[in-house]
């Protein structure tokens, strides 16, 4: 249970987890980066639709909120616990605005649903006190290094650095993200996910949208090969047992969660023969045939 969310289990067992990105950098929505200022009524726009989206498949959400700032993080973040019920991801390319935000955040009830992205191997003394004082109880971890690129060096990262780090900041609930370096890659990523979970248990998901916006030749071909690659892309990891998929920009919800609905409905009926149930009544399974 990550910020009132079930995630994890056997393929077939729960829907997969999707999460989409918002106020991110070069957002249209956001016209002040620094100020955290932007379009309201569009920002409620996108989020609708990710519910609509999530309410329709049956598969369940966090929003990443992505700020430059602290006052900017904050402010989307506050925006985003008025207007949804789902967990938020507390994302930053700074360190200390991601900080700032939590210690903001700490002690209200808005924190439960906070979850801290990531811990890292780049990790300071700093943050895991902050995660420990302001009481965090749910990260991402990101075991990548360019230093450990295959599964098994991926799984000692973890082991020996990353999820020691973790228990010494007090952390509960954990979703592992492999990492991702390019579109090539991927294919590693799902066997680290595949083995991560067979190994030790934890939830594991990643970010494959990282990769497919810096592959120039798909995005010259315009939108409908965009997409069909990225359906590609994103169920390639379903099938490696991903509990989570980063899809990138929320306004991708109507077309991601369909195919990654459609992946998990038909691992649900397999279910059939394999033995491993659907354990909610929210399953695609049931949701889109």
């Amino acid at each position: 249970m990550v910020a009132g969310v079930e995630v994890g289990g056997q393929p077939g067992q729960r829907p997969t987890l999707l999460i989409g990105s918002i106020f991110f950098s070069g957002h249209k929505i956001v016209k002040d980066n620094l100020k955290g200022i932007f379009d309201r009524d569009k920002a409620r726009a996108l989020l609708d639709a990710d519910a609509e989206a999530s309410a329709r498949t049956g598969n369940p959400r966090f929003i990443d909120v992505i700020g430059d700032t602290g006052p900017a993080l904050i402010n989307y973040l506050e925006f985003v616990a008025r207007h949804t019920a789902a967990p938020m991801l507390v994302d930053s390319f700074s360190q200390k605005v991601r900080l700032e935000a939590l210690r903001h955040f700490a002690g209200t009830e808005v924190a439960p649903r906070l979850v801290y992205n990531s811990i890292a191997e780049d990790y300071t003394e700093e943050e895991i006190d902050c995660l420990r004082e302001c009481g965090v109880k749910s990260t991402i971890i990101m075991a990548f290094s360019t230093t450990a690129p295959r599964p098994k060096q991926r799984i000692k990262l973890l082991t020996e650095t990353l999820l020691p780090v973790a228990a010494r900041a007090g952390i509960e609930n954990i979703l592992v993200d492999p990492g991702v370096l390019d579109i090539a890659s991927i294919g590693w990523t799902a066997l680290a996910i595949r083995e991560i979970k067979e190994t030790l248990g934890y939830p594991c998901g990643c970010a494959p949208s990282n990769a497919l916006f810096t592959w120039e030749k798909l995005r010259a071909q315009g939108q409908p090969a965009f997409e069909a690659a990225a359906a590609a892309t994103f169920t390639l990891t379903q099938t490696q047992g991903a509990d989570f998929v980063h899809y990138g920009p929320i306004r991708n919800a109507p077309w991601v969660y369909q195919a990654v609905a459609t992946t998990d409905a038909m691992t649900g009926y397999a279910g059939r023969i394999t033995g491993v149930r659907p354990v909610t009544d929210t399953h695609p399974l049931y949701r889109i045939f």
